[in-house]
């Protein structure tokens, strides 16, 4: 039904305005101290950077140097020497201010103390294996999810738009 795509893209909609407006109140936060500074860049460092830098690599930085390979027969080495001295390092540097932002938000919504502690966890057994399995389970999770939302959300739209109908509003078609 194309009422309820309108309104899901609605609610996700909502969603965003209300990142937006968390964001917001980000901004009106204490600035946060070195320490806990140094802290979240930590935390940012351990949690976020490697999924994030693989994700971006994968994207973009591997499909060029496999095309340079293919462009370049018998010169793969010096394509991965290039890639090892030269693309990489410039990358990861490229990326610090996007890491840099994960820390000022884990800076902005923790407190020294409460940063310590999730290093701590993290450099746990348990919280190695947490690191390790996240972005698997969180992978699956998704799929999951975006396979069970239309079954889950599709009768709560359908009421509500019953309930619409029934207190005589005009649903938008489309």
């Amino acid at each position: 039904m194309d009422v309820r795509k309108g309104l899901f893209a609605g609610v996700a909609g909502l969603g965003v305005a209300a990142i937006l407006w968390a964001g917001a109140g980000l901004a009106q936060s204490p600035a946060p101290t070195p320490k806990a500074l140094e802290l979240a860049k930590a935390l940012a460092d351990r949690v976020n950077a490697d999924d994030l830098m693989q994700q971006v690599l994968a994207a973009t930085v591997q499909p060029l140097t496999f095309n340079l390979k293919a462009a370049n027969p018998g010169r793969e080495a010096e394509v991965d020497a290039l890639f090892e001295h030269t693309l990489l390092p410039a990358f990861r540097k490229a990326m610090a201010p996007v890491i840099d932002s994960y820390a000022q938000a884990y800076a902005a919504r923790f407190t020294e103390g409460e940063l310590k502690t999730i290093l701590d966890f993290y450099d746990s057994p348990t919280g190695a294996k947490m690191l390790k399995e996240m972005p698997l389970v969180q992978q699956r999770g998704r799929g999951r999810a975006q396979a069970l939302l239309p079954q889950a959300l599709g009768p709560v739209v359908s009421d509500f738009i019953t309930t619409c109908k029934a207190k005589g509003l005009a649903i938008p078609q489309g």
